[in-house]
């Protein structure tokens, strides 16, 4: 249930739990460095609870999963970068609370989540000085009373000196006292609410610890029993009589203290020491009483020698026992013990004795004894290590029992069968605990998991009243006579023939309800695929009239609709009725399965949407889940539900009845639940627009939030833990699309209503809130709402997965939930809630938020610790591109050595290879440094200076390789080329790059073609002999297997430019030699010059024919002076040797 709350807002701290008792160690340890306190950090929101149950490993007798929510940031830090030297440990309360010690640290968080799904703040607090190692057995958390988010805490040191702090959410409001505890050492704390806290040392000297009412401080008093002549006179007849002890037994080595239940004005506790146990009474105003003593080890001899070696204990003085743990259960105390023989085999036999402690009077004998399916050989050397363990006894199913290490769990089912014996996930476990009746584990690898049988009884619902899935009470309220069921067997209503099957059923008559079913869907007519059946339509009608039931034994309803026989719901208690339905609904679904119905379910369409019809069912009981929430929140935040529940009505139109609450037919209606998320949207608008102050709208919002919260939590946790019940066939589930409920989309739509309340509160009520606690709790709030939609998206994209039909559409809805979830994560960056925001990044992986919340916090180690979390999906890669985009380039190549061959595999991609060569040279990888540099050399077309650059680097590297390879020394003269052609571009006349407008400085580079045309051009008027050699120097760096580069034509170019540089001599009659006329041309003197440089004559002219066709010289080719001139300087040329 919800603990009652006020309409105004809520203080924003930290729950924290108290737990019992701990493992006691073999030796305690010095304290390492690692976690020595340092500045306070900031406390951290844990992450939420609507994350997918992970099974772990499944046996045919266990099931091991992950339990409860994520862990909090801070508990993964802490065990990330913790110091292999630190002794860490953790417990883990029934209560749903969680602690962990590491050093001088102590971190407290909620593993379980309550009702309202609100997420709770991890709190880091310091534990008092000490030269020994601390433990998470002498912490013990109290919760407040009526506040299930706050907690006072009281930790001891092995010293004893006790820090206590009245409330976990300051820090700096702890005290300080000693405990006198005059040498010996604690051995653990106890939770003893509500007197406070009871300490016990490792020799069993036991030290009340209670807060002074009022004040910020707390006394210390040793127990001791009562002294006074007559006082236990009949404590000592009973121990005379039955063999007990003669009192406390300190001095005595500690093996386990439990609390008992609180009863009226006292709570008994229980101390295991020794060969003894104690019963004590502590109550009002700390007056203890030691109740007996029983002699348990002798009680444990006698049992197991009989039980084993069918002897008397007596005649087997050879026995050695010890006892181990005790735990208290319904049935009493058990304690956990072994024994062998040291004469026989050495085979160590290990059993749990129970004491009944509800008996007036000492109890002088065992209420049971069981030997567990469990044994070790015993050698000396190990003696430490079969003593080690300790045990679990689930509330939920206590014929299952745990024992475990450090580095083991042994499980025992209590069928006589071998038990099973595994290692701790990750190596080692940390701490145990029972929560919410299950055996829950911490490992330091996968954190909280969660053990349970799978021994479920195939039992039908017409089995005996002692089986599990049905009580006799609830069939009585579900069947109905047998003259009304033949009457509805016999209509021709084929949904009224499934009820009167169903009912049949209930009433015990299941071979009358497999007929009926057989009847009504021959098995000719059951079809295969996707098609949905009147199985479907019927099923689902059947569940959905179900949970809109209305109770037939309220005279209210019975006024107002007709009377049906079929109604299961007796309660006039609105809560209780609701709890019916959801018995009802799981009786309807054990129904479908005895009947043989449950796989023929396909699918069944809603609206325009088709979906598989056992998921319509899990929708229908998420429902019940969602309404019972909101019925037990109703008494605390009525002032909204009520005003949103007339909304609702109306809007149905849905009229009076007579004597009926609105609330009755509010909550008759269960399929229509998600109806109240509408109203309270509206009524939430009323408020804003009438004339109410800032802080009554905060007011509004902070309550209709947790509403929201705890309906959408109840039904999703229940779709999760069910997950496997429901699930459907491989050919549906690759076939249909799933929605949930809770995240539908459409103006009306879950999904769409949940955005505007997230939005709505961080609009209307964030920016009003003034103090930091108003807004803390506000935004606790936006990240549950923020979770709610992420998790539905998350559902969808996990069912498009995979569909090739779907692929467009899945595109669609992807980009979708990634543009909400950066908008839904933004905020708490803009606000500063990086833990917040962090989160909800890690767990819908947003890369991008979870790299900008470790820059704007500086926090390097947290960036290492997600590249390992997230290295399986990217999360490097994504890191190293967002450097690239944000110009941080830097960053990359001052990563730690750890990362670098990760960033090596990232800069393999062409675009990074301007970084790549510096992270090759600073790896002293010079060869492909020279590779890369050589490749951006080549292709680098942009800027002249830049591939200049580049080359020049490739030739260095290569060089710093020492032993050149012939491959090596070819790039090398690629190189040297390629720097030619550089240089060519380099020598062009700066008259002419003024005159093409073309900056020197940021040339572009130029192929070889461009390099020759610009050395000829006619804007190059200044251009000699010495240009055109250049330009027919530069035809060597041509591909002449390039298609798009003619060769000759090139070659023509060049000489037919040069030729009308001098148009005027070429054209006109020459008055003496020939050739002494052209002397002065740049033909002529480009030819000189070529043939000085020593070109072939032969082949430095293209051929006279060639030379006149050519298109440039189309002008003047005719002209018979040019003709006969160039003629001559051909013979000219030709005839040189």
């Amino acid at each position: 249930m919800f603990t009652p709350r006020n309409s105004s807002l809520r203080a924003g701290q930290s729950p924290f739990t108290a737990t019992s008792q701990g493992n006691k160690s073999a030796q305690t340890r010095r304290v390492a460095s690692v976690f020595t306190p340092t500045k306070k950090q900031k406390s951290l929101q844990s992450r939420s609870v609507l994350q997918a149950s992970q099974l772990l490993e499944e046996t045919s007798n266990f099931r091991i999963e992950k339990f409860g929510l994520p862990l909090p940031v801070l508990i993964t830090e802490a065990l990330t970068f913790a110091d292999k030297s630190t002794r860490i440990s953790v417990k883990v309360d029934e209560s749903g609370w969680a602690w962990l010690v590491g050093g001088r640290k102590l971190f407290v968080w909620r593993c379980k989540q309550g009702q309202t799904g609100r997420n709770i703040l991890c709190k880091e607090l310091t534990l008092p000085p000490s030269d020994l190692a601390h433990s998470a057995a002498r912490v013990c958390v109290i919760p407040c009373s009526g506040d299930s988010q706050s907690a006072s805490c009281i930790a001891v040191s092995p010293e004893g000196v006790v820090r206590y702090w009245s409330n976990i959410a300051y820090e700096a409001s702890s005290m300080e006292i000693s405990a006198e505890l005059k040498g010996e050492e604690c051995d653990c704390v106890v939770n003893l609410y509500p007197f406070g806290c009871l300490l016990a040392t490792t020799t069993s000297s036991l030290v009340m610890i209670a807060a002074i009412s009022g004040q910020n401080s707390i006394s210390c008093h040793p127990l001791k029993a009562t002294q006074g002549m007559f006082a236990g006179i009949g404590r000592r007849m009973s121990s005379l009589i039955f063999g007990g002890g003669q009192g406390q037994t300190i001095g005595t080595p500690l093996q386990a203290v439990i609390a008992g239940v609180h009863e009226e004005d006292e709570r008994p506790f229980y101390v295991l020491s020794g060969t003894y146990m104690n019963k004590w009474v502590i109550g009002d105003y700390n007056m203890e009483k030691f109740m007996y003593q029983i002699d348990a080890d002798r009680l444990f001899r006698e049992a197991l020698a009989r039980k084993i070696w069918d002897k008397d204990a007596i005649q087997m003085t050879q026995l050695t026992t010890w006892m181990l743990d005790m735990h208290l259960t319904r049935d009493g105390i058990v304690v956990l013990g072994a024994g062998f023989d040291t004469e026989m085999e050495p085979v160590v036999h290990y059993a749990l004795a129970t004491i009944a402690t509800e008996c007036s009077g000492t109890p002088s004998r065992l209420e049971a004894f069981r030997v567990l399916q469990f044994t070790k050989r015993y050698q000396e050397d190990n003696e430490v290590d079969l003593l080690g363990y300790r045990f679990l006894v689930p509330e939920n199913s206590q014929d299952s029992v745990y024992l475990y290490n450090d580095y083991t769990i042994i499980m025992d089912n209590g069928t006589g069968e071998p038990s099973e014996e595994l290692p701790a996930p990750g190596g080692r476990l940390l701490g145990a605990g029972n929560c919410e009746g299950t055996a829950v584990f911490f490992s330091a690898a996968q954190g909280l998991i969660s053990i349970t049988s799978n021994l479920k009884q195939n039992v039908s619902i017409l089995d005996e009243a002692t089986q599990e899935l049905v009580s006799r009470s609830d069939v009585t309220q579900l069947a109905t006579s047998t003259a009304q069921i033949e009457e509805l067997s016999m209509s021709d209503d084929k949904s009224a023939r499934l009820k009167a099957a169903f009912l049949s059923a209930c009433s015990g008559n299941l071979k009358q309800a497999q007929d009926i079913v057989d009847e009504l869907f021959p098995k000719d007519a059951v079809s295969t695929g996707n098609q949905t059946t009147d199985i479907d339509r019927l099923v689902s009608g059947l569940s959905c009239d179900l949970i809109d039931d209305y109770p037939a034994s309220d005279p209210r309803w019975a006024e107002n609709v007709k009377s049906d026989s079929g109604s299961g719901m007796s309660s006039l208690i609105i809560l209780q009725q609701l709890k019916d339905k959801q018995r009802a609904h799981e009786y309807i679904i054990n129904f479908l399965k005895k009947v043989n119905l449950w796989d023929k379910l396909r699918t069944i369409k809603i609206g325009s949407h088709v979906m598989s019809t056992r998921l319509l069912l899990c929708q229908h009981a998420e429902q019940l889940e969602a309404a019972i929430i909101l019925r037990e929140m109703h008494s605390d935040y009525s002032a909204v539900i009520d005003p949103a529940i007339r909304k609702v009505l109306t809007a149905r139109g849905e009229p009076m009845g007579s004597g009926l609450s609105p609330q009755d037919l509010f909550y008759r209606e269960v399929s229509h639940i998600h109806d109240i998320f509408e109203a309270l949207l509206e009524y939430e608008n009323d408020i804003m627009c009438g004339n109410f102050a800032p802080s009554d709208i905060i007011t509004v919002i902070a309550s209709v939030n947790p509403i929201m919260e705890g309906m959408l939590h109840a039904a999703v946790l229940y779709r999760q833990t069910k997950a496997v019940m429901y699930e459907t066939g491989t050919e549906l589930t690759h076939t249909l699309e799933f929605t949930p409920w809770t995240s539908t989309a459409g103006s009306s739509g879950v999904r769409t209503l949940i955005h505007k309340q997230f939005m709505l509160t961080l609009e209307s009520a964030v920016p009003e809130a003034r103090d930091t606690e108003t807004r803390g709790q506000l935004f606790q709030q936006l990240l549950s709402l923020a979770d709610n939609i992420l998790d539905g998206y998350t559902s969808q994209l996990t069912s498009l997965a995979h569909k090739a039909e779907f692929a467009e559409y899945t595109v669609q809805v992807e980009e979708q939930y990634k543009q909400e979830r950066h908008h839904l994560i933004s905020p708490f960056l803009e606000y500063e809630q990086y833990e917040q925001a962090g989160s909800l990044a890690e767990k819908y992986c947003d890369f991008e938020m979870l790299i900008r919340i470790c820059e704007d916090t500086e926090n390097q180690e947290r960036i290492q610790r997600y590249q390992q979390q997230f290295a399986d999906k990217g999360f490097s890669d994504f890191l190293f591109a967002w450097y690239m985009k944000e110009g941080k380039q830097g960053r990359l190549l001052s990563l730690p050595t750890q990362q670098q061959k990760q960033l090596n595999s990232f800069l393999q991609k062409d675009e990074f290879g301007y970084l790549k060569w510096l992270h090759d040279i600073e790896c002293k990888d010079f060869q492909s440094a020279h590779e890369t540099l050589l490749n951006l050399g080549r292709n680098e077309e942009q800027y002249l200076a830049k591939k200049k650059t580049m080359l020049s680097l490739a030739k260095l590297a290569a060089l710093a390789c020492g032993d050149v390879e012939e491959q090596m020394k070819t790039d090398i003269r690629d190189i040297d080329e390629e720097q030619e052609l550089v240089l060519n571009q380099e020598l062009l006349p700066v008259e002419l790059l003024e005159t093409m407008n073309v900056d020197a400085e940021h040339m572009k580079v130029l192929t070889p073609v461009e390099l020759i045309q610009l050395y000829i051009c006619e804007e190059n008027t200044a251009a000699t002999e010495y240009d055109f050699k250049k330009a027919h120097d530069l035809m060597q760096f041509l591909d002449t297997e390039d298609p798009a580069i003619d060769y000759e034509t090139v070659r023509n170019s060049i000489w037919c430019k040069a030729i009308l540089r001098d148009k005027a001599i070429w054209t006109h009659t020459p008055t003496g030699d020939p050739v002494d006329s052209v002397r002065d041309t740049i033909f002529f003197k480009t030819v000189s010059l070529a043939v000085t440089d020593g070109w072939d004559p032969r082949s430095l002219l293209p051929d006279l024919q060639s030379l006149l066709t050519c298109e440039v010289l189309a002008a003047v080719a005719t002209n018979k002076q040019l003709q006969f001139l160039l003629a001559a300087v051909y013979e000219l040329v030709n005839n040189y040797t």
